[in-house]
């Protein structure tokens, strides 16, 4: 799944990771995937929804830290936030995007309804069914990030005749 995310979805994951190695926790959750997607002004989701707004406090990147903490393995994902990814991965599908971008992720958020994210998402306002209208709206804005192989595009057609029962 990762060689189709974008640069933006790779910088948010990062963070994310950095987030919870920071807050010296052993996962990465819903709400430090959510937080990240805030970080970068020209983020596609950013641009879009304009969530700053509704999440001030999530104002820029984290301060830079004089060390950098080492541990023997990087943060694990929760259930919730290996779901987000599942997600941002089939709504890519279904919207028939090669690239998995912010947006991507914050569909994958969305979905995944006993996270706390999706929660902060719902209390700001956001639906799902109105935030994929408005990233099908906004589909001409997108960056040229490069061509999908034939073979992801042959798959996808197909996947899609099959995804269709759990979208509208």
């Amino acid at each position: 799944m990762f060689e189709r995310c974008t640069t933006s979805v790779r910088r948010a994951i990062f963070f994310a990771n950095y987030l919870a190695l920071m807050s010296e926790r052993p996962y990465i959750t819903s709400v430090d995937l959510l937080a990240c997607l805030l970080f970068d002004n020209d983020s596609r989701v950013q641009t879009i929804f304009k969530l700053r707004e509704h999440f001030p406090l999530y104002n820029g990147c984290p301060p830079k830290f004089a060390k950098m903490p080492e541990p023997q393995t990087g943060p694990a994902l929760t259930d919730d936030s290996k779901m987000i990814l599942a997600w941002a991965d089939m709504e890519a599908t279904y919207l028939v995007d090669y690239w998995i971008d912010t947006e991507h992720l914050l569909l994958g958020i969305m979905h995944v309804q006993p996270s706390v994210a999706a929660s902060y998402l719902a209390r700001a306002g956001l639906t799902l069914d109105a935030v994929r209208k408005s990233i099908r709206n906004n589909r001409a804005s997108r960056p040229n990030y490069g061509r999908a192989s034939r073979w992801w595009l042959i798959k996808t057609r197909l996947a899609k005749l099959t995804l269709q029962t759990w979208a509208p």
